[in-house]
């Protein structure tokens, strides 16, 4: 309306010529479409990230991306956890610690989610894809000095627990892995893998 009352005041003396130009407005007016008024369809939240190695690994073979930048990496190196070559597994383990303590570049769900797999994994609380030449391997803790590498992973995880559990790292599985754990940062334990008890 505002359109049509400044074009009858400017041409107030003239009220044949203004008549068109209302005219056309309002039928551009009408002409315009009317906004829709149907909803936008409503998001499906992600669905949550599985909390086993097996899991990880067959939910980032069918969509790497769904972890954030760092998930094929993270798939390779879980995947390399259950090769067939020792020296890939060895590998495979010190690039899967890598990604999951600093969590860079992996969507935090993810990160929690494949460092819960780990930990259970590693403990004998959750079941382990076995190697194709032999039983699945657990985490032992035995005294002993721990090799400088071991010790330095160690040393980053404990450093970065209150990180983790802001990321939705559970509190009791936080205390588990510090209790596991600080004696190695303290250099009188050291990690040891094993089949896991029961194989």
């Amino acid at each position: 309306m505002s359109s049509v009352v400044a074009l009858a005041t400017a041409d107030g003396d003239r009220p044949t010529s203004a008549a068109p130009s209302a005219a056309a407005t309002t039928s551009g007016a009408t002409s315009m479409p009317a906004p829709s008024s149907v909803p936008s369809p409503v998001q499906e939240p992600a669905p949550a990230p599985p909390e086993t190695v097996a899991g990880l690994i067959a939910d980032l073979t069918a969509r790497p991306e769904a972890a954030g930048p760092a998930g094929p990496l993270l798939r390779d190196g879980l995947q390399g956890l259950v090769s067939e070559d020792e020296g890939v597994r060895q590998l495979s383990a010190v690039q899967v610690l890598s990604v999951v303590i600093s969590g860079e570049a992996l969507d935090p769900r993810y990160a929690t989610a494949s460092r819960l797999a780990l930990f259970r994994t590693m403990t004998g609380q959750a079941p382990a894809p076995a190697p194709p030449d032999g039983p699945p391997s657990c985490l032992e803790v035995r005294q002993g000095t721990p090799p400088p590498v071991v010790q330095g992973y160690a040393r980053q995880i404990v450093d970065r627990l209150p990180a983790w559990q802001a990321d939705g790292f559970p509190a009791d599985e936080t205390a588990r892995l510090q209790e596991l754990i600080t004696p190695v940062v303290a250099g009188q334990a050291t990690l040891d893998v094993r089949p896991c008890p029961g194989q």
